[in-house]
């Protein structure tokens, strides 16, 4: 698997993430790892570009595209015959997962933190827990946990794996401090939305070049019967439960 992930991230340093605190964090670690940058995001509703980015020359990073033009770096369940670029890496279709309980439990930012074996600090493993609430799936999925501990062993993940009080409590304290995931509200106008990513990105401190433009898609959850048939019409999609897809289309909306 570490191969395969560091074939996928020689493709290019310009990243579009997704952005909340895995698609951050994750971010931060390839710039210490290559001198990789943020030059777009992606959350499933909305693109944003820097100036002048072609997304062909990118990585999606947290994210999973459905198109073979684009290279992505995802976490998400999918299918494992669809339209994914071979140069992109998901681990559930790397070890052909196709029960959805034992789909990767973790955030992507620990297959980044394995495979490139980068310094991760105490703050790094603790907002890499909170990603994806990666901590509080050992509550749960703890078997699934220790499966695919196994397969990258590396400090972070052993962070979670020993699941202290400690750890728990501090990752109730970024709970209260960091109140979702995301940095910005789907709910923002265009400019609104823009401002506040760049914003965003300053604050945390994430090297990026400044966010110009935006485009938001047409979005829906459907069944697999729907995801195989519209297969070609979609940019992207994941199972975000048994049988249920979170699928976005090609298709542009006023925004």
């Amino acid at each position: 698997m570490k191969t395969e992930i560091l074939e996928t991230l020689e493709h290019s340093k310009d990243l579009i993430i997704s952005p909340d605190m895995d698609g951050f964090t994750s971010a931060k670690l390839l710039n210490r790892y290559n001198g990789s940058k943020v030059v777009g995001t992606y959350d499933k509703y909305t693109l944003t570009l820097a100036d002048g980015i072609d997304p062909q020359n990118c990585i999606f990073l947290d994210c999973d595209i459905n198109n073979n033009a684009i290279v992505s770096f995802g976490n998400h369940m999918r299918l494992l015959d669809d339209n994914m670029s071979n140069k992109s890496f998901n681990p559930n279709v790397h070890f052909e997962i196709k029960k959805y309980t034992d789909k990767f439990p973790f955030a992507t930012a620990y297959l980044i933190a394995f495979a490139t074996e980068v310094f991760t600090s105490t703050t790094d493993m603790i907002r890499m827990a909170y990603a994806d609430s990666t901590l509080r799936n050992m509550e749960f999925y703890s078997d699934n946990m220790r499966t695919w501990s196994d397969r990258m062993k590396c400090p972070a993940v052993d962070y979670v794996i020993e699941n202290t009080e400690h750890a728990k409590s501090v990752d109730n304290t970024l709970r209260n401090r960091y109140l979702s995931q995301g940095f910005v509200s789907n709910n923002f106008g265009k400019k609104r939305y823009i401002e506040n990513m760049n914003l965003a990105l300053t604050q945390e401190e994430i090297p990026h070049e400044t966010i110009v433009e935006g485009i938001k898609y047409s979005h829906d959850k459907v069944g697999l019967t729907t995801v195989k048939k519209y297969m070609k019409n979609i940019f992207s999609y994941a199972e975000i439960y048994n049988g249920e897809y979170s699928v976005t289309y090609y298709d542009k909306m006023d925004w």
